[in-house]
C-alpha cells in the first residue's frame, strides 16, 4: 500500500513538472512591431518639378491601411474636387491617388495625409508624411509659425484648418464665406503649435476654422475661427497666434410658432435685447408680455385675448432690423398656472421659485418661511419678469432647514389666475466645514474691469464677480472638487465674455487661466494670487 501511494506521489510530481516547464516554454509570438511602414518608391517622384501627371503611385515595404484619412488628408492649395485615393478598403502595398482637377500653372502643391498612414497590423503611423510636385520649374520653400489657442477655453481644440489667403485685386473679407483659400494646413490630434511650408512670397490674411464638414469655408452657425488682425508678409520669423471662438450670430428673428391658445414661440439669433413684437392688426391684442426660455435661444409671446382667426401677423423690430411674419393659429389648450421650485438653493445661492406662466404680482403676505425649530424668518422677494423666476432674500445658516409655505392667492399671472393650492416647498443648507473657499488676491492689473470666475473642470462657471480694482475677493461654500480660476478682461464693461467679429475686426476679450487645475478640499481655505496685465 505504501509502495502504491509512493507510485502516484512520484508521478503527479512528475506531471507537475512538465505542466509547469511547458508554460515556461510556451511561445510568445515575439516582439510587437513598433516600425512605421517604409517607402520603397514614389511615382513621380517626391518634390517632382514641372508635374504633368494625373496619377501618384506610392509603393511601402508592407501592407498598409488608411486611419481617419477625411481627418487628416488636406491638399494645399485646396483643389475644387478631392482626389481619388485608394485603396479604401483591404490594405495594399500600394497607394494611389488619382487628381480629377484641373492644377493651377507654376503652383507648388502639397498633399499631406498627416499620420492617416498605417500598417495593417499594429496599425503604426508613417509620421507627417506629405507628398509635395510643382507645375512650374520652382518649388516653393518659404514657412510660416503660428499657435493655435481657444479665447474662452483652457485648451484648443483638435484638427483645426489653418488658412491663408492671398491678398490681391480679388479679395475681399466676405471671401472666407464662399471661396477657399490659397494654403490649408490641418493641426491634426497633437499640435496647437505648426509650420506651413512650401509657400510662395506674397502678403496674406490668416485665420483658422475648427468645422466639421471640412469645405474651408466659414458657418457661423456651426464653425469656431480665429484670425490675424495683422496683414500678414512671407517670409516672416514671427510666431502668429490664432485665438479660436465661436462667433455670436447676428441678431434676428428666424421663426415664430403658435406654442398654447395664447403663447407664441419667437426663435432667434444672437442677442435680442432691445426685440420688438406686434402684431400688425394691433387691436387683436390687448396686453403682451416676453420671457426666456431657459438655455434656449427662444422667446415666449404671451397675448391677451385668445384670437378667433387662421392667422396672425406678427411684426418685429431687432437691432434695426424689421421683419413680418405670418403664424398659423390652431384651437390649442390654454395654458394653467402652476408653481415650480428651483434646486439650486445653497449657502451661495438664494432659494427660488418659477411659474408656468408669466408671474405678474407677488404678495408676501401670503407666504411664510421658517426654520428647522418652527422660527419665523423674514425675507424678501425679487421677481425677473424676463427670466420669469421669484428670487427670496434671507440670511442662509449653515446646517439649516428651511420650509417655504405658499398660500393660495400669493402668486398672480399674466392672465389674472392666482395659485389655488396651498405649496410647500423644503430648502437645506450644508455644513460650512463640508465646503470649501477660494481667496483670490488680484494684483498687477491696470486694465479694469475685469470678471473672475471659478470654473469645474468642465469650465462651467460655480461662481463668479465682476471687479474694477486689484484687491483681495472671496468665493465662499464651494463644494470639492476640481477648479480652475479664470480672468476675462471686461473691455466693453457689460459683465460677460464676448467673443470677436471677423467682418468687423474684432477680437475676442481676453481670458486667462491659472496654470493647473486647483484642488479643493472640504473645509480648507485656499488662496491664490493672480497677476494681471
Amino acid at each position: 500500500m505504501k509502495k502504491h501511494l509512493l507510485h502516484i506521489f512520484i508521478v503527479m510530481a512528475i506531471a507537475i513538472t512538465l505542466v509547469q516547464c511547458a508554460k515556461r516554454g510556451s511561445p510568445t509570438g515575439g516582439p510587437i512591431d513598433q516600425k512605421p511602414p517604409v517607402i520603397l518608391r514614389a511615382y513621380p517622384d517626391n518634390y517632382t518639378r514641372n508635374f504633368k501627371n494625373q496619377i501618384i503611385e506610392i509603393e511601402f515595404d508592407e501592407f498598409v491601411k488608411f486611419k481617419d484619412l477625411q481627418k487628416q488628408f488636406v491638399v494645399s492649395p485646396p483643389l475644387k474636387t478631392r482626389p481619388i485615393i485608394s485603396p479604401q478598403g483591404s490594405p495594399a502595398k500600394k497607394i494611389t491617388i488619382q487628381i480629377t482637377d484641373t492644377l493651377l500653372d507654376n503652383t507648388t502643391y502639397v498633399l499631406n495625409f498627416g499620420e492617416s498612414i498605417v500598417d495593417n497590423n499594429e496599425e503604426n503611423p508613417y509620421p507627417f508624411y506629405k507628398y509635395v510636385f510643382s507645375t512650374g520649374q520652382v518649388i516653393d520653400s518659404l514657412t510660416l509659425k503660428g499657435k493655435i489657442t481657444d479665447a474662452l477655453n483652457f485648451k484648443a481644440e483638435e484638427f483645426v484648418n489653418v488658412l491663408l489667403y492671398e491678398l490681391n485685386e480679388e479679395y475681399t473679407d466676405s471671401i472666407i464665406y464662399k471661396e477657399s483659400p490659397r494654403y490649408v494646413l490641418n493641426t491634426l490630434d497633437s499640435l496647437t503649435t505648426f509650420t506651413m511650408e512650401n509657400l510662395k512670397e506674397g502678403t496674406y490674411k490668416m485665420l483658422a476654422l475648427k468645422e466639421d464638414n471640412s469645405d474651408l469655408r466659414f458657418d457661423p452657425l456651426r464653425d469656431k475661427i480665429g484670425f490675424v488682425s495683422e496683414t500678414i508678409t512671407v517670409p516672416s520669423d514671427k510666431v502668429y497666434e490664432l485665438r479660436m471662438y465661436q462667433q455670436e450670430l447676428d441678431p434676428s428673428v428666424k421663426k415664430i410658432t403658435q406654442e398654447a391658445a395664447s403663447r407664441l414661440y419667437v426663435g432667434y439669433t444672437g442677442n435680442a435685447d432691445g426685440l420688438v413684437i406686434q402684431p400688425i392688426e394691433k387691436s387683436l391684442v390687448s396686453k403682451s408680455r416676453l420671457t426666456q426660455l431657459e438655455k434656449k435661444d427662444t422667446l415666449q409671446y404671451w397675448y391677451q385675448p385668445v384670437i378667433k382667426q387662421d392667422t396672425f401677423v406678427i411684426a418685429t423690430t431687432l437691432n434695426k432690423k424689421e421683419q413680418e411674419f405670418k403664424v398659423r393659429l390652431k384651437e390649442l389648450k390654454k395654458d394653467s398656472l402652476f408653481l415650480k421650485k428651483e434646486s439650486n438653493f445653497s449657502l451661495r445661492t438664494p432659494a427660488s421659485f418659477t411659474a408656468s406662466t408669466p408671474m405678474e404680482k407677488i404678495d408676501i403676505s401670503f407666504m411664510k418661511l421658517i426654520d428647522r425649530d418652527s422660527l419665523q424668518v423674514s425675507f424678501a422677494a425679487r421677481l425677473d419678469s424676463l427670466k420669469n423666476t421669484v428670487t427670496l432674500d434671507f440670511e442662509r445658516r449653515e446646517e439649516q432647514k428651511y420650509n417655504l409655505t405658499i398660500f393660495p392667492g400669493a402668486v398672480t399671472d399674466f392672465y389674472g389666475s392666482q395659485n389655488p393650492d396651498t405649496l410647500d416647498y423644503n430648502f437645506t443648507t450644508k455644513k460650512s466645514t463640508s465646503l470649501g473657499n477660494f481667496i483670490i488676491t488680484l494684483n498687477g492689473g491696470n486694465s479694469f474691469p475685469v470678471i473672475i470666475q471659478v470654473t469645474k473642470k468642465d469650465l462651467s462657471v460655480e461662481a463668479e464677480l465682476s471687479v474694477n480694482k486689484n484687491g483681495v475677493y472671496d468665493f465662499l461654500y464651494l463644494n470639492p472638487g476640481d477648479y480652475y480660476i479664470r480672468v476675462i478682461y471686461d473691455t466693453n464693461s457689460n459683465g460677460a465674455y464676448d467673443s470677436g467679429n471677423f467682418l468687423k475686426g474684432i477680437q475676442p476679450e481676453e481670458v486667462f487661466y491659472s496654470p493647473e487645475l486647483i484642488q479643493l478640499k472640504a473645509n480648507w481655505d485656499r488662496k491664490y494670487t493672480l497677476s494681471l496685465k
